[in-house]
């Protein structure tokens, strides 16, 4: 039974029509205080109805209105800028604005709707960040610059044609996937990077959490030695190391979401457990002083660390060939002490392993989520010792208190899992 308010086309009219309010309202908002702006609200709301109407008469009698539309509406448009530089007016954007806000109308009538919506909101995002955007590009360096470059390289030329291939014991290794580790962690290098130059150190709480996007046992490293300088900021060093410790339990999750969903199924209630933990011990160790706004210093370093991801890769391939002998020799032992092992250096390359050999293994879920809790618990351990011997006494025992709840919990969750 047909229940639509309006007919069709009278209802994709006013999507067309909303098109155009949403970009004009923009770029009226935005270029209103120049001397005469090329179109504002009722401008490009017009400008989608006609987009709208020639593709209508085209879907329904003649075909040509689209193409003569299009192009007689370009030379409207060079026309315009052609006046524009003229007057010593540069800049294309409205201009392409409105001949984007055209096809979207004909979009419309060919029943692009959802489409032609997120093309608006990505448009309309993009238009309203110029002067963000022009501030980005005059900080960005030559080296940063170059990085972009390289990182585009590798994801959209190297990367597709890596042969989807494997090879070595039991298959275990994909050059494709191995390529795909590479991008991943160059993705997050490059994405803590940008946050820590661009976002900047707005207070101690906020650089662990930038900080430990990439390496919590790096923040860990950096806030112990500095509250040896400044004791009397102990506590909020402390709810640092804690805090960014805290994303460890995000991104383990993460990563076992993305290789295999029984195992980030069953690590979302003890990772969950642990991560509300983590936050509710930072914020009362955080509440111990009053923040004075002093910022620790953390260089965001190379922005693009190829070596770090090559290094990660081998880590990886390594844990990966460990994980399997251990368990062909010694069974289940031999994985966990190989988790274990591996969780003091690193989080990642352990939870992609023990994920991916789940996913192959029916009946393995629960065993893969105790490896990657156990190798979790164990980096934990790790740094707790680290803030003790490096750190003031205030914040190693801050650090023992908060971490020493973590570790019971995990432990509790270890030994009720394999016992049930």
């Amino acid at each position: 039974m047909e229940t639509a308010i309006l007919p069709p086309f009278f209802l994709h009219l006013l999507v067309t029509a909303a098109i155009g309010l949403i970009i004009g309202l923009e770029r009226e908002f935005n270029t209103h205080s120049e001397r005469a702006h090329v179109g504002g609200i009722r401008t490009f709301t017009l400008v989608a109805i006609l987009g709208y109407l020639s593709g209508t008469v085209a879907a329904n009698s003649v075909m040509w209105v689209i193409p003569f539309t299009i192009l007689g509406f370009f030379l409207l448009l060079s026309v315009i800028y052609y006046y524009q530089i003229r007057q010593e007016r540069y800049g294309l954007t409205t201009e392409l604005s409105m001949l984007t806000t055209l096809l979207l109308g004909i979009f419309v009538s060919q029943g692009y709707i959802q489409e032609s919506l997120a093309v608006v909101v990505i448009m309309t995002a993009l238009l309203s960040v110029k002067e963000q955007v022009h501030g980005i590009v005059r900080k960005i360096t030559g080296e940063e610059m170059f990085a972009f470059i390289k990182f585009a390289v590798l994801a959209l030329l190297i990367l597709p044609i890596l042969p989807d291939k494997s090879f070595g014991p039991g298959g275990l290794i994909n050059s494709l996937e191995l390529g795909w580790l590479v991008i991943i962690v160059l993705s997050i290098s490059f994405t803590g990077y940008l946050l820590l130059k661009f976002v900047g150190q707005r207070g101690i709480l906020l650089t662990a959490l930038i900080g430990g996007l990439f390496s919590s046992t790096m923040v860990t490293w950096v806030f112990s030695e500095r509250s040896r300088e400044k004791p009397e900021l102990s506590a909020s060093y402390a709810a640092g190391i804690i805090l960014a410790s805290s994303v460890m339990f995000i991104r383990a999750f993460a990563l076992a979401a993305v290789f295999y969903q029984p195992v980030a199924r069953l690590l979302a209630g003890p990772l969950s457990v642990l991560l509300l933990l983590n936050l509710v011990i930072a914020w009362r160790v955080y509440r111990l002083q009053k923040h004075n706004g002093e910022t620790p210093s953390l260089n965001p370093g190379n922005p693009l660390d190829i070596r770090n991801a090559a290094v990660f890769t081998l880590i990886y391939t390594g844990i990966t060939f460990g994980m399997y002998y251990a368990r062909q020799w010694s069974g289940h032992l031999g994985a966990y002490i190989s988790g274990a092992v591996s969780g003091i250096a690193d989080i990642d390359a352990i939870t992609i392993s023990s994920a991916k050999w789940a996913a192959g293994e029916p009946g393995q879920t629960g065993f893969a989520s105790s490896v990657i809790i156990l190798a979790i618990l164990s980096n934990t351990v790790f740094k707790a010792v680290l803030s003790y011997v490096r750190g003031s006494s205030e914040l190693g025992k801050a650090v023992l208190t908060g971490f020493g709840l973590v570790l019971l919990s995990g432990l509790a969750w270890l030994f009720w899992w394999n016992n049930m």
